[in-house]
């Protein structure tokens, strides 16, 4: 009889452990990918009005601090009407979390260049929440950007949305 509750015990499998919690301050996603539509108001000497669609990459190191990349469409006002080119940029992002972990308040510096014009550099402060698990949504309506044409430098007033999907 001992023999056969020995047997029994030593076929049954084991028991499964549980994940260990992730250790403070690691992110289970540190990768988003995010599509962005920005709006640029001229408020220096031309008057004008960009818009710029794009993909930024970042990776985030803490849930609070995030580093990336973008690259975005860019239509803008020329000398003769319309003009196209692409702007790259480099960004860091610092986020303060609101009560719930769900909200927060983003502060983004990203230095661009735009291969027709010359260098740009943003400042920009906004909402995100999240949607689901794994996507966020983005308002920014409070961000200023220096563009640093051959003629002169021009400042715009900006506002963007943005979706977001970390993996």
């Amino acid at each position: 009889m001992n023999f056969l509750i020995l047997t029994a015990l030593a076929a049954a499998p084991a028991p499964v452990a549980a994940p260990a919690p992730a250790p403070e301050g690691t992110v289970q996603r540190p990768l988003r990918l995010t599509l962005a539509s920005t709006s640029a108001f001229g408020v220096t000497n031309a008057k004008f009005f960009n818009q710029l669609i794009g993909l930024r990459i970042d990776r985030r190191f803490t849930p609070r601090f995030a580093f990336g990349a973008g690259l975005s469409y860019a239509n803008l006002k020329g000398k003769d009407g319309r003009a196209h080119n692409t702007l790259l940029e480099a960004f860091s992002e610092y986020r303060a979390p609101l009560k719930q972990e769900a909200f927060g308040l983003p502060i983004r510096f990203a230095l661009g260049y735009l291969p027709n014009n010359g260098p740009t550099l943003r400042l920009g402060a906004g909402l995100d929440f999240a949607i689901g698990e794994r996507v966020s949504c983005e308002l920014t309506p409070l961000e200023t950007m220096v563009w640093l044409t051959r003629e002169r430098p021009e400042i715009s007033m900006n506002g963007s949305v943005a979706l977001r999907l970390a993996f």
